[in-house]
């Protein structure tokens, strides 16, 4: 019988190739996570941004959907240099799986910019800390900061892939944050990028935290600023640090006064913010690294904003917690959660009814069609958020009936001092007669004023020659002033950025009539309307007055038969406001009698310009229709010019109003005066150089 043996050879090679398995698999068990964030993060997730953009550039070509084209050039070494490091920072997570903050580490790139706004010179830099901004060589995230030109000036954008900003729900967020909340917007415009002649697809161009920010949203330049535990980073100190003083202050508070700074922060937004984060059903807006903050001047108060929000469905399992933001949980503790069910369930009711009406919003929708499939998902889980939030909420119903719980009536003569608040639900009634006082006073009106004198018994509101007043008033409800005089104010008694003896901030139904304002204190304006609407001003005058008699801002007046004579600079100075005057008279303006600045609109009719330092100025992209006006001895009649690169030069017309000397800038739209000689730099003349008064 034949016995056959083990062949050794054999034996050994099957242990050498378990031995080679076993290593094989240890080796990817220790490497699975940067396999899988190499594989499934970086390389998949890459290709399935290309497909969505390829995808939604088809959908675009066949529903003739155009988006502005924004083209870059930088030179190729730069652009390798660029390439290098986006490449290294997707290394860096693929063997780390640690986010990569590229704002301290990349490199600003020459770049020159077009589009149908500009042709512009800017600097071009990578943008974003997780690998969605960073993974794909030609469709990264960048920033682009312009050089100054004409239609950007010096602002700042942000580029990035929309999956970044979940499609639609950043721009419905921010859309119902400034709508119905009047909040801070970042906007996002989706539009179409080619970087050296490579496609990068669709992205979201979109705000940055600049004093941009703040002045597209109608409000006063000052700080914005992240917390991130007991550090504070500010994003935005103003030009050449002009608010550190107040940076400085505010950090102060933070870390020394914790709960003053709670006090000053506006309840109102924040809870907004809160309704919103809920309904999207992410906490992430609200993480520090997200949540910024904006000092308001005017208001003395801290406005949240809302960014990088997530739309993910609720469920059995969601839990909604507050306890990644000491500030949102101290705050919500504090105050917020008092009637906070009753007031979310008014929200929700809010938010679905502009989902389905707001015209910015479905225009934005168009836009983003060919990512119909994705904004439909995310819609849909909003809308169904919701309806589940909406069953959940038990709600106690409580309503206000509109009438006021107190009436404070003034019927004798009556001196004020300190700090004078009137509430949301108060009303102040002066009775005809009546000398207010205001001795180191600030009056602040929160809700509704009537100040009704007669020709005969006017009511005075004063300061006196040492001491004086301040008076700022908010709100939606009815102010009226008939037959009162304002005298001897000054905007020195506001512990906040207030530029007015008297402030209008954000009222909505103001009627002043037969009153007159005069020898203020000091302050840069007697009378400052900011973003208010509904206003109409007549039979009234203004005189004696150190700066400006009526500054506007972000505004809609209705002016007649107003009488400003001896003003130490503007009579009327507006900022992107909508402004009818007629029948007026100005004399012995010592700068502008009128003055239509930044985007503003205003219709001059009927009125008489005597002896003024300078009629009529418009500049920054602003509009003026004169008829019917007479200018006689003035030292300049008109002048239009650009002062501020990020606007266009301006348009003025010109029908029976006899212009006999004036500066127009080149580029200026001017109807009504024929054979205009164009001079270069209006501006260098302005501004107690030749003409008018110099700035402060």
């Amino acid at each position: 019988m034949k016995y056959f043996k083990t062949n050794k050879h054999i034996k050994n090679k099957y242990f050498l190739v378990l031995f080679f398995v076993l290593i094989l698999c240890f080796s990817i068990f220790i490497i699975k996570d940067i396999l899988s964030r190499s594989i499934f993060t970086i390389t998949a997730g890459s290709l399935y941004i290309e497909f969505l953009n390829e995808k939604a550039e088809f959908i675009n070509f066949v529903k003739k959907n155009k988006l502005n084209t924004v083209e870059l050039k930088m030179s190729a070494n730069n652009y390798v240099r660029m390439q290098k490091e986006r490449a290294k920072m997707a290394s860096n997570y693929i063997i780390t799986g640690e986010v990569f903050n590229s704002s301290g580490t990349s490199n600003y790139y020459p770049v020159r910019v077009n589009d149908s706004n500009s042709k512009s010179k800017g600097e071009i830099k990578l943008f974003g800390m997780n690998p969605d901004h960073f993974r794909d060589s030609d469709g990264h995230s960048f920033r682009i900061k312009f050089n100054g030109s004409s239609g950007y000036g010096k602002q700042k954008f942000n580029f990035t892939n929309p999956r970044s900003r979940d499609y639609i729900t950043d721009q419905l967020t921010n859309l119902i944050f400034k709508k119905i909340y009047k909040g801070i917007q970042i906007n996002y415009e989706p539009v179409k990028v080619v970087l050296n002649k490579i496609n990068y697809g669709i992205l979201l161009k979109e705000t940055f935290f600049d004093k941009y920010l703040i002045e597209n949203n109608q409000r006063r330049e000052s700080v914005i600023f992240e917390i991130m535990g007991d550090s504070i980073h500010f994003n935005h100190l103003g030009e050449d640090d002009a608010f550190l003083p107040l940076a400085n202050e505010i950090k102060f508070e933070y870390l020394n006064n914790y709960n003053l700074f709670l006090d000053k922060i506006d309840v109102d937004l924040t809870k907004a913010v809160l309704a919103l984060a809920m309904i999207i059903n992410d906490n992430h807006p609200l993480a520090n690294i997200n949540l910024h903050w904006y000092f308001n001047p005017a208001t003395g108060l801290y406005e949240p904003t809302f960014r990088e929000g997530f739309a993910y469905p609720i469920t059995k399992k969601s839990e909604f917690r507050l306890e990644n933001n000491k500030i949102i949980y101290d705050l919500y503790n504090l105050k917020l959660n008092k009637n906070f069910e009753n007031y979310l369930n008014d929200q929700l009711y809010k938010v679905d009814n502009f989902i389905k009406q707001d015209e910015d919003y479905l225009i934005f929708k168009n836009k983003m069609i060919g990512f119909s499939k994705k904004n439909e998902e995310k819609e849909n889980i909003i809308t169904e958020n919701i309806k589940i939030l909406k069953s959940q909420l038990v709600m106690e119903k409580k309503s206000f009936n509109g009438s006021y719980k107190e009436k404070i009536v003034i019927s004798k003569d009556t001196v004020i001092t300190n700090t004078f608040i009137i509430k949301k639900n108060q009303e102040l009634v002066i009775n005809k007669g009546v000398n207010l006082i205001l001795s180191d006073a600030y009056l602040r009106i929160y809700g509704k004023f009537i100040a009704n004198g007669d020709k005969n018994s006017p009511i005075n509101i004063l300061g006196t020659d040492t001491k004086t007043g301040t008076i700022y008033i908010s709100t939606n409800d009815e102010v009226n002033f008939n037959y009162v005089n304002f005298k001897l104010l000054s905007n020195l008694n506001s512990p906040y950025s207030q530029p007015a003896a008297l402030t209008f901030y954000e009222c909505n139904n103001v009627v002043i009539n037969n009153s007159s304002f005069s020898n203020n204190k000091s302050g840069d304006d007697f009378v400052n309307f900011f973003r208010s609407k509904n206003i109409s001003i007549s039979n009234s005058n203004f005189s004696n007055i150190l700066s400006d008699a009526i500054d506007s801002d972000f505004s809609k007046i209705k002016i007649n038969k107003l009488v400003f004579n001896n003003i130490g600079n503007d009579g009327l100075d507006s900022s992107e406001s909508n402004i009818e005057i007629n029948d007026s008279y100005f004399s012995n303006i010592n700068d502008k009698a009128i003055s239509v600045g930044e985007k503003s609109e205003m219709k001059v009719t009927n009125c008489e310009f005597i002896n003024n330092e300078i009629a009529l100025v418009t500049k920054d992209g602003s509009k003026l229709y004169s008829i019917n006006n007479r200018l006689i001895n003035n030292k300049l009649d008109f002048t239009s010019f650009k002062k501020k690169k990020i606007f266009f030069h301006p348009s003025s017309s010109f029908i029976n109003t006899n212009i006999e000397n004036y500066l127009i800038e080149e580029k200026s739209i001017v109807l009504g005066i024929k054979n205009i000689v164009f001079v270069n730099d209006v501006e260098s003349k302005l501004y107690g150089n030749i003409y008018g008064k110099a700035s402060n």
